[in-house]
């Protein structure tokens, strides 16, 4: 059965474990990011940084700190799940809100409401962005 916080949850580990073990973590951050299709722009607003700052971290100008691992992990591996739960619908299984518990993501993630619901708006945009993608190459 599809649990989204057990997916976050692995996925997390994924995403931290690999930018951590990763020769050029900076280069690592920005292959996740791209490839779920969120800007530097969209990343720094979630980030509380400049977007001049996750650019140095990305070229490796900077070295990303063990918080910024944690919450870039965190808040990736949230909107990877969205993606998935935006495939879902569009697949015609459950509805998002029949898989989703905000309260209970915002309490287990120590998220506030306005980052659960930037990441849920992130999330849609981002797959909407791949969907169009590959509807082009068909």
């Amino acid at each position: 059965m599809y649990t989204v916080e057990a997916n976050i949850e692995g996925y997390m580990k994924d995403i931290g474990a690999t930018i951590l073990f990763s020769p050029n973590p900076g280069r690592t951050i920005k292959e996740v990011r791209k490839s779920m299709e969120v800007s530097q722009d969209d990343l720094a607003q979630l980030m509380s940084l400049r977007r001049e700052t996750i650019s140095r971290i990305e070229t490796g100008s900077i070295n990303p700190t063990a918080a910024f691992i944690k919450r870039f992990s965190k808040y990736a591996s949230i909107i990877k799940v969205f993606r998935e739960l935006n495939a879902r619908k569009d697949a015609g299984k459950k509805s998002i809100g029949a898989l989703l518990n905000s309260t209970f993501m915002r309490a287990h993630f120590s998220l506030s409401k306005g980052e659960l619901d930037s990441l849920i708006a992130i999330g849609h945009t981002s797959y909407s962005k791949t969907k169009k993608k590959v509807l082009r190459r068909i």
